[in-house]
């Protein structure tokens, strides 16, 4: 199935959500997730526009994630020894990665209704995954 245009999804959201929620691709996760985008339209145009903004503001966390991680300085703490050396600060995330769990755990609340999905998102909505036959 096809993503419909007509209302207030975009070409392209349905690859956008696939990316976002780290869903391995291919054509049943892209028919899925088509088939579940038309389905929210139908349920509340409101939600789609949520999603949509959620979208924004994951990959621009995403770019800042990657913008840190040229800049190689993000996570670290500079301490004084003989010369000033970088640190690793363990197990901290960084502000894009919180945002970006964040945005992934807000559009998976908004799909937990797509059973086809429920496999992927177990881990988000604490859903069980389901067994085709």
């Amino acid at each position: 199935m096809a993503l419909d245009v007509t209302g207030n999804w975009v070409a392209g959201d349905e690859l956008r959500i696939i990316e976002a929620l780290s869903l391995p691709f291919g054509s049943y996760t892209l028919d899925c997730v088509s088939n579940c985008c038309n389905q929210l339209e139908d349920m509340s145009a409101q939600a789609v526009l949520n999603v949509r903004e959620l979208l924004t503001e994951y990959e621009a966390a995403k770019a800042a994630q990657t913008t840190q991680d040229l800049g190689d300085a993000e996570g670290k703490t500079l301490v004084k020894a003989d010369v000033l050396e970088w640190e690793v600060d363990k197990g901290q995330a960084s502000g894009p990665q919180k945002e970006m769990m964040r945005t992934k755990g807000e559009i998976a609340q908004y799909f937990a209704f797509c059973s086809c999905l429920g496999g992927y998102m177990g881990g988000y909505n604490g859903g069980t995954p389901l067994i085709r036959s």
